[in-house]
Formats: structure tokens, sequence, C-alpha cells
């Protein structure tokens, strides 16, 4: 029950981030006061670090005990919205100028906090919902970079934009260094050492990460800002809006059904419904950064359809509870 708070109040202070490089974007720009090509290296290690000590692989039991709904409901999660959106963006709904941002946010895992509460808060089946979250951010850290490595961007780049967003694979090693390593070495500190460095269970342990995410959202927008400036309020915003917020919708929708395919049980469902249609912004940002780099428009464009569809996310979740929960005790 706590954690739904907290999901609120990240998306509120990302709005306050948004705000933030609106107002002021030179703090957050290359060479600038805060030395964002040096901090944001900091803040993904960091995220990825604490990854690593929080993960526990007994989770992935609940997953793969049944490889039906495992095989299903990932091919779901990391398939289905690239051909939804390739679709909207072939009858010319989108700026292209957000089609790299969309097709990011579509090969995205989905999250592990709100997805495994909403199911848990509408009486779904919240240990299988935590197994599914848990492999799927770590097919996720796989998957991600490799779609990004072999140039499926070039479906979704915009005109003038291929050389910013295809990345070469000589960053490979660096990506290692960057998400791989840190994640090994929490996971080894936390099992293998006699001492712990890492508290098991304390505050300021779920903080630091949000505070690394809401820091590198600032960058990301601080270089987005200083590219468009108020162009950011116009009229391709809104359509970006909604249209993220209609793949919400359908993905909704289409993991809701898909879900009987699964299982007849209602729990499984309200966990495949949740599983499917949510993507992770704890991920997706250091992943962004990694792949990227600071300092230029291009990383702004990839996390803006990202926070927006968390901001929905949460929304559409919250109003579900309600519903779902009552059509649970129903079965």
């Amino acid at each position: 029950m706590r954690v739904f708070p907290k999901g609120s109040g990240l998306s509120v202070a990302l709005l306050a981030v948004f705000l933030a490089a609106w107002i002021a974007p030179a703090f957050g720009l290359k060479n600038g006061l805060l030395v964002p090509e040096r901090l944001s290296l900091v803040a993904v290690f960091v995220i990825f670090l604490i990854q690593g000590w929080k993960l526990n692989l007994a989770r992935l039991r609940e997953a793969f005990a049944d490889l039906r709904s495992l095989l299903l409901l990932h091919s779901f999660v990391f398939l289905v919205p690239g051909f939804l959106l390739y679709g909207i963006c072939e009858l010319g709904a989108v700026d292209p100028l957000w089609r790299p941002g969309l097709f990011f946010l579509a090969i995205l895992p989905t999250t592990i906090s709100s997805c495994v509460v909403y199911t848990r808060l509408a009486g779904g089946d919240a240990d299988a919902a935590l197994g599914h979250a848990t492999f799927s951010n770590l097919l996720g850290m796989v998957w991600v970079p490799s779609v990004v490595f072999f140039g499926a961007f070039e479906l979704f780049s915009s005109q003038g934009m291929e050389k910013d967003l295809l990345v070469s694979l000589d960053l490979l090693p660096d990506f290692s260094l960057t998400v791989f390593l840190p994640i090994l070495i929490g996971w080894w500190a936390k099992n293998k050492l006699f001492w712990s460095f890492l508290p098991d269970d304390s505050s300021w342990l779920e903080r630091i990460p949000v505070a690394c995410i809401l820091l590198l959202a600032y960058f990301s927008f601080c270089s987005l800002f200083d590219e468009f400036g108020n162009e950011l309020f116009g009229r391709s915003s809104v359509f970006l809006t909604i249209v993220v917020l209609a793949l919400l919708l359908g993905l909704s929708f289409l993991a809701w059904g898909l879900s009987r395919l699964v299982s007849g049980s209602g729990k499984a469902r309200v966990a495949f419904l949740f599983c499917g249609s949510q993507k992770s912004l704890a991920l997706g940002l250091p992943l962004a950064q990694t792949l990227l780099g600071s300092g230029d428009s291009s990383l702004g464009l990839l996390i803006l359809p990202l926070a927006i569809y968390h901001f929905g996310q949460l929304v559409l979740g919250a109003f579900l509870i309600g519903p779902l929960g009552r059509w649970t005790k129903l079965r």
C-alpha cells in the first residue's frame, strides 16, 4: 500500500523537474554547473548497482512456473507495442520528430513497482506479477540495447536524426561497464560478501535511485528545451500526448483480452493486464542515458513520450483498481 503514493509522488516530482528544466536549462547542459556529462554516468552506475543489490533470483521461479504465460506475456510486452506504433506512424498521425521516442517506449520492459502494487490492490496474483516483472527487466537490459545496436531505429527515425539515434556497436563495451558491471557488483556484494555495505531495508536505499532518475530526467529535459524552447508546448506535443495515451489504452485493452488465453483465473488475468500494459521509467531513463549519452536533444526526445506514458499508466491503474477488485471477488 505504501508504494502507491510513491508512484504518484514520482509523477509529481517528474513534472517539477520538467518545469525546472524549462525555467533554468543552463544548469543541466554540457559543461554546465552540474557537469551532466560526468554526473549522469555516476547516476546510471548507482541506479544499476542498487538494482543488482535488490535483485532476487528466486522471484523468477514465479515467472517460469508457467512457460506458456511467460512466452505470451513477454512477447506481448516487447513486440506488440512496436507493431501498433509502426501502424500509427505510417498513418501520419505522429510528427516524425517523436517517432524514435515512441519506438524506444515500445521496446521497454514492464515496470516492477507499480504493476505489482496495482495487481495486489486489485486482488490479482502479485507474486506472479513480481516474477514476470523481474524477468522482464532482466530481459529488457539485453533486448533494448540489442534492438538499438542493430539499427531497428531506422524504421522510426525522422530525417536527419539517424546519426544521433543509431548507436554504434563500438559502444557495447561502455554499455556493459555502466549497466551489467554494477548489477553484477551489487548482486555479488549482497549474496557473496560476509558483510553488507548497503542496508537490506532502508528508506534512503529506495530514495537514491529515484533521485538519480530525476537527475537524469532533468538533464534530458534541459537539452530538449535548449534545442526546441517553447515549441515543446505546441500542437506537435499535444498530438504526441494523444498518441501515447491512446497506446496505453490500446495495450490495456489488448492485454485484458489476451489474458483469457493465458488462464481462466481472475487473479492471473489481472497480473497479465498490469504487466502487459505498463512500461518502466526507472529502467528506460538510465538505458537511454547509457545508449545516447548526455548533452543533445535526442535524449530528451526519447524521454518525453516515456514520461507521458508514466503519468498515464499511474492514473489508469488507480482508476482500474476498484472495478478489477470487485470483479476478482466475484470470480
